[in-house]
């Protein structure tokens, strides 16, 4: 309790609870006040506006004429700001920078940002607009203020095109963005900067001599992608051999450990969709230009950097990958004092799937009982006794003429284990980069160590109760500890949010107008945070090549879904806070992202007790998931968020955007599968 005094007369009581003691800044009126108000602060005093205890001061900063830093609680610095002949207190800027609000305009001009009314790619008539030559990624606007329209509240069922402009703080300058995908092109419009150069490199080819440049001494050449010139870069063999050939490395690096590159690795294979090896899928690409593309993510100055892996004919395994990222970001280190943070997307992962053939007798454990399940050979309804074992994805939308489903396909999946992957992604996590990975688009429930469903078991090969898998834990790239399953741990996992809201009539008992997890993404207590991921926009290359741009129509945007869009959504504004936190580690960067980087308690969970009915996947019900209007239903079950914490994405280096116009245009769903009772 302090009671103070002033010439005025007696103050009010104020009562505090002592906090947790960070470092202030407290700057006084005039250089005259200075050595007054020290005194007060580091001796025990009643006075009217100082803490009424002897307060350290950890810097006095002989330099400066009115400021000095001292260490106390949140309480005790306001209670010091009320002081006569203080002029602020504010966190130490050397170890909490605060952003500057700079007002700068993203775009200088309003853009679309286009987003459809309900979560079907079946939509034929979702807009795709340009505005004054842009269209852009609904989840930059939706995570400035995630609470605002056209996102919840009413006219969220119109509303497919809103036309602002955004003002930005931050860019990502200075922050190595790595995209461990199917290849990045270096030709798309994102990734060009004024000049017209490129922003994109590969780290296996291009990340050796950015650290160690003495070893390219008389191995660089001019490089040609697709008949365009990009510049001076190492001769490919020599990058390759840079990792497996120690004696080639200047002597800093020679002790960093080894990695074989199969010598199918070109510039060709990591960037191009046009010759030997080359491209055939644009999912990384689409995932670069959410993190730090010009018109589709929030870290448009970001460095983007790209590896190959296996998935679509590459020849770089997934653990490969992260290991390179080890030893490049601990030769940064060598390198630099000050090295780029990296910051590493992943947007994929293993799957298993249990199975369901008519008739046929499955064995599993759950929540602690051993029994079966009989297959009905239904993707529709969960076999009766199989649990969590067969979470299906569907939703319900309304044609125009009645409630239709539609589905992603594959229910009943859960998480390979994975080992080697999950080990190479926490030696990069120790090693200092931030490893985030998309939860899985399998409507699995990931549990933490002390949940009711982590034990859970299948027994696949139907022989009673062997051999198994965990249904319910996480594993490969998603994982990244080792130990127990505890929250807080590894890699930061994403999950999807959906690009519609809960309907109206609240037949499932979520609040109208809340948005809600995407009926296939994971979820569970080891997802961190749900960031956008249904339908949103992303440049297209060698697949996905759907509408072409404004500012070169030889290249395309695409709607890009999955929790592997919401991953580099979240990266785009991970790369900001790194910007700004260069030492940051992996468990600063995961604290940031779900305290000061989230909104809390948006998101519906229809069903989040353990044991209610709806709490898993049930068959289609036409009382509760048939849609009406232009709304849109998850079956029950493939919305809950089954104990993951309720937070979304929220961006909290924008300043505010720019005049609001906002376009609407009639539902037109097309489908033509009925939902039948």
């Amino acid at each position: 309790m302090i009671s103070t005094e002033s010439t005025g007369g007696i103050t009010p009581v104020i009562n505090y609870t002592p906090q947790a003691i960070d470092e202030y800044i407290v700057v006084v009126n005039l250089p005259e006040d200075w050595e007054t108000v020290h005194y007060y602060i580091i001796n025990e005093n009643e006075i009217d506006g100082i803490p009424n205890r002897k307060i350290d001061c950890s810097n006095a900063q002989e330099f400066s004429l009115r400021t000095a830093i001292y260490e106390m609680s949140a309480a005790e610095a306001d209670i010091l700001k009320t002081h006569e002949k203080v002029e602020c207190v504010e966190l130490n800027p050397d170890k909490y920078p605060q952003p500057v609000d700079n007002d700068a305009n993203r775009f200088n001009k309003l853009v679309a940002f286009n987003k459809p009314i309900v979560p079907a790619n079946i939509l034929g008539n979702a807009s795709t607009v340009h505005t004054n030559g842009v269209r852009s990624n609904w989840s930059m606007l939706n995570v400035g203020d995630p609470s605002s329209e056209p996102y919840q509240g009413e006219g969220i069922n119109t509303v497919d095109t809103v036309d602002r402009d955004l003002e930005y703080v931050v860019t990502g300058s200075n922050v190595d963005a790595v995209i461990i995908d199917s290849g990045v092109s270096v030709l798309h419009p994102e990734f060009l900067k004024s000049d017209g150069t490129t922003r994109v490199r590969d780290v296996i080819l291009d990340g050796p001599m950015l650290v160690d440049p003495a070893a390219f001494s008389g191995y660089t050449g001019s490089v040609t992608i697709d008949g365009v010139n990009i510049g001076t870069r190492a001769q490919e063999a020599r990058a390759r051999s840079w990792w497996s050939t120690t004696s080639i490395r200047s002597s800093a690096f020679q002790s960093l450990g080894t990695i074989s590159v199969d010598s199918r690795y070109t510039r060709i294979h990591a960037h191009s969709k046009n010759g030997t090896n080359a491209m055939t899928n644009g999912h990384g690409t689409a995932c670069a230009s959410q993190i730090g593309g010009k018109s589709f993510g929030l870290a448009f100055e970001c460095n983007l950097w790209g590896i190959r892996i296996s998935f679509g004919s590459g020849f770089i395994a997934s653990s490969t990958a992260l290991n390179v990222c080890t030893i490049w970001h601990q030769a940064k280190k060598i390198a630099s004092s000050d090295p780029d943070p990296t910051l590493i997307n992943n947007s994929y992962g293993s799957t298993n799937e249990t199975a369901n053939n008519s008739g046929t007798t499955y064995y599993h454990t759950y929540r602690g009982s051993n029994t079966t399940y009989t297959g009905n050979g239904s993707n529709i309804n969960p076999p009766s006794g199989s649990g969590g074992l067969r979470n299906h994805k569907y939703f319900t939308y309304y044609s125009g003429t009645s409630p239709t489903y539609t589905a992603y396909p594959d229910p009943g999946q859960y998480m390979y284990p994975a080992s080697t992957t999950s080990s190479a992604a926490e030696n990069a996590i120790a090693a200092g980069c931030i490893v985030a990975a998309s939860a899985g688009n399998r409507n699995m429930k990931i549990s933490d160590k002390d949940d009711v469903d982590f034990n859970n078991k299948y027994y696949a090969h139907h022989s009673g109760y062997g051999g198994f898998d965990y249904t319910n834990q996480v594993g490969g790239v998603q994982k990244g500890f080792s130990g127990d399953h505890e929250q807080g741990k590894g890699t930061i996992r994403v999950g999807a949010m959906d690009c519609a809201v809960e309907p109206s009539d609240e037949k499932q008992g979520a609040t109208a107008y809340s948005m809600r997890k995407v009926c296939y993404s994971s979820n569970g207590p080891m997802v961190d945070i749900f960031a956008p991921g249904e339908m949103t926009m992303a440049a297209g290359y060698a697949s996905g090549e759907n509408y072409a741009r404004s500012d070169d129509s030889n290249y395309y945007d695409r709607w890009f879904n999955g929790t592997s869009a919401a991953t580099p959504n979240a990266c785009s504004v991970l790369a900001l806070y790194l910007g700004l936190n260069r030492s940051a580690d992996q468990s600063a960067a995961r604290a940031w992202l779900t305290g000061t980087a989230c909104k809390t308690n948006l998101l519906s969970d229809p069903y989040p007790g353990v044991n209610d009915t709806g709490y898993w996947s049930l068959d289609y019900n036409s009382s509760t998931d048939a849609a009406s209007l232009n709304r849109s239903y998850n079956f029950r079950g493939n919305g809950n968020l089954r104990g993951a914490p309720n937070r979304v994405l929220f961006n909290p280096y924008e300043s505010g955007t720019a005049t609001e116009y906002t376009l609407t245009g009639p539902l037109n769903v097309t489908g033509s599968l009925n939902i039948t009772t």
